[in-house]
C-alpha cells in the first residue's frame, strides 16, 4: 500500500511542477488504462468459479449499498438545503421543478456511453476468463495496470487548475457539501453493515468511499482486500454514477436541488455535471465542481485507510 500511495502522490507532485505545460495525452492514457484495468478485473473474475457463482449475490449487495447511501446522502443534502434557505429568508428561492425528459438513443448514448463501455470491458473480460484466458494473464498484470492508472490520476490532479478557482467561486454555506456527502455515505455503509453482517464495517466503508470513482477505488480494493470485494466496489460505484445520471429529476423532487450533487459523489465535476446543470440549474455548477473535486481528492486517502483497518 505504501508503494501505491508513493506512486500516486509522487505523480501529483510531478503534475504540479509541470502545471504550466499541460499534457493532453495523459487524459487519453487514463481512459485506456481504465478500460484495460476493468478488462483485467473481468478476466480474474471470470476465471474464479467461486466468484462467478456468487456474482448475483455480490450484485444484490452492491445494489443495497447504493440504495441506502442514496437515501442517506439525499436526506443530508435536503437538511443542508433547508438550513441554507432558513439562513437567507430574504433571498429565499424555490428549487427548480423537475421536468420529464425524453431520451433519444443518441442522448442516452451521450449520457451513459462511459458506463456502457466500462460494462462491456468488464463483461468481455469475464467471458474470456470463464473460458480460461486467466491462465495466460501475467500474475502482476493488475498491479501494473493500477500503477499506470495511479500515475495518470495523480498527474491529472497535480495539473488541475480548476481546484483553486472552485474555492473562490463557491458560496460560503456550500463548502459543507463534500462533508454532507461523505457523512451520508458512511452512515449508509454503517446501516448496510448492520443488515449484511458477512462483511466488516471497514469493508463497507472502503467500498462506499469510492463515491462513484469506480476505476481507482475498485482497483485499490482488489489489490488489498481481494477480487471479491473489488467486484462489489466496482458494481457499487458504477451503480452510484448511473443513479445520479438517470434519476436526477426524481432525486430533485424528493430531496431538493443539492441531492443530485451529493449522490453524484466524485463524478460531479465531470460526467454528471451536465445532468446536474440541466436538472438542478446552472447556478449550482460551481457547487458541483467544487464538490466533485474535493470528494475526488478524498478517494485516494480514504479507500486505502479503510482497506488497512
Amino acid at each position: 500500500m505504501l508503494i501505491v500511495l508513493f506512486i500516486l502522490w509522487g505523480s501529483v507532485l510531478v503534475g504540479y511542477l509541470l502545471r504550466r505545460w499541460p499534457q493532453a495525452w495523459v487524459g487519453k492514457l487514463l481512459t485506456i488504462s481504465i478500460w484495460l484495468m476493468l478488462f483485467i478485473i473481468g478476466i480474474e473474475v471470470g476465471g474464479n468459479e467461486t466468484l462467478v457463482s456468487s456474482l448475483g449475490q455480490l450484485g444484490v449487495q452492491a445494489l443495497l449499498l447504493t440504495v441506502i447511501t442514496t437515501l442517506c446522502c439525499g436526506a443530508g443534502s435536503l437538511l443542508l438545503w433547508r438550513y441554507l434557505q432558513s439562513e437567507q429568508p430574504h433571498k429565499h428561492s424555490r428549487a427548480p421543478r423537475s421536468t420529464p425528459s425524453r431520451y433519444s438513443l443518441r442522448g442516452l448514448w451521450t449520457t451513459m456511453h462511459e458506463s456502457i463501455i466500462i460494462f462491456v470491458c468488464f463483461a468481455g473480460g469475464c467471458v474470456l476468463g470463464y473460458f480460461g484466458a486467466d491462465a495466460y494473464l501475467p500474475s502482476d498484470a493488475s498491479f501494473y495496470s493500477l500503477c499506470v492508472l495511479l500515475v495518470c490520476v495523480g498527474f491529472g490532479i497535480g495539473q488541475n487548475k480548476e481546484l483553486r478557482s472552485s474555492f473562490r467561486d463557491i458560496k460560503k454555506g456550500y463548502i459543507l457539501m463534500p462533508l454532507i456527502t461523505i457523512a451520508g455515505t458512511w452512515i449508509g455503509a454503517l446501516l448496510t453493515a448492520l443488515l449484511l453482517t458477512d462483511r466488516s464495517l471497514a469493508d463497507w466503508l472502503a467500498v462506499s468511499s469510492g463515491f462513484g470513482y469506480y476505476s481507482l477505488s475498485s482497483m485499490l480494493i482488489t489489490e488489498v482486500r481481494g477480487i471479491e470485494l473489488g467486484t462489489v466496489a466496482l458494481m457499487y460505484n458504477v451503480l452510484r454514477e448511473i443513479t445520479a445520471l438517470l434519476f436526477a429529476p426524481l432525486l430533485l423532487r424528493l430531496f431538493g436541488p443539492l441531492s443530485p450533487i451529493s449522490i453524484g459523489g466524485a463524478t460531479t465535476a465531470d460526467t454528471t455535471l451536465p445532468t446536474i446543470s440541466r436538472v438542478s440549474g446552472t447556478q449550482f455548477i460551481p457547487v458541483a465542481i467544487f464538490h466533485g473535486l474535493v470528494v475526488d481528492l478524498s478517494v485516494p486517502l480514504l479507500v486505502p485507510f479503510f482497506c488497512a483497518l
